[in-house]
């Protein structure tokens, strides 16, 4: 039976992508002073995936993100005037209002004292931990991890660390497929996916999740009764 249920957070818990989208677009608006802009999206896709090795994920890799796709698109004729522009759009990204999904506090509340809960969001540490702290939702867990990548081994060492729970007894919750849930059904847990009106390029993948530790819900309001539906099979 699960005795952990975990949550990713950005996009999960609380709005984030919708803040990268809008910046983005902000961006697009300040290049259409230097250069064509059809490609911008790709561009800025590909060297986020490529900075992400060294920079890590989050607001900051992408502001640095921006500002180097800014300098090639314009072949380096930007100005320091709009490379400050932009930096400023990071600082906004920051300081950005944190709004909760809805649903998600009313589903915390059933599900505490039921199971031991779990965040685990990956990003900058500084900026994640801000915003657990913003949302008010940190006393419904028992456990809340800032992790640099989403992977098997991840995944492994935590469920080891909150009391070496096998992954069997484990749902991970998140918006991700790649990082949310495939890694999670890989090593033997449970898996909800539950997605975000929009995804990170460096979070699609072309592999399909399926199996009977798999679900799709379209709301985190469908958590509890699908918890009861997988205990009352073991009851049986």
């Amino acid at each position: 039976m699960i005795e952990v249920v975990a949550f990713d957070a950005d996009d999960t818990l609380w709005h984030t992508e919708d803040i990268f989208v809008s910046t983005q677009n902000k961006l697009e608006e300040i290049l259409t002073n230097y250069c064509e802009t059809a490609h911008l999206h790709e561009r800025m896709a590909a060297t986020e995936k490529e900075n992400v090795k060294l920079f890590g994920y989050g607001i900051k890799g992408f502001t640095l993100s921006m500002v180097e796709t800014a300098i090639e698109l314009s072949e380096g004729k930007i100005s320091a005037e709009h490379i400050h522009e932009i930096i400023q759009l990071g600082k906004a990204m920051l300081e950005h209002p944190l709004r909760i999904m809805p649903n998600v506090e009313d589903v915390l509340k059933e599900l505490h004292g039921k199971y031991k809960l779990a965040i685990v969001t990956k990003g900058d540490l500084l900026d994640q931990n801000n915003k657990i702290d913003q949302s008010g939702l940190a006393p419904y867990f028992d456990f809340l991890e800032v992790v640099s990548e989403k992977d098997t081994t991840t995944y492994e060492n935590l469920f080891t660390k909150w009391g070496d729970y096998p992954a069997e007894r484990v749902m991970m919750i998140g918006n991700s497929l790649p990082s949310d849930v495939l890694p999670v059904l890989d090593i033997g847990g449970y898996g909800v996916h539950i997605p975000y009106v929009t995804t990170a390029a460096f979070e699609r993948t072309d592999r399909i999740a399926s199996g009977h530790r798999f679900a799709h819900k379209d709301n985190i309001k469908e958590i509890p009764a699908y918890l009861e539906q997988i205990a009352l099979k073991y009851l049986i």
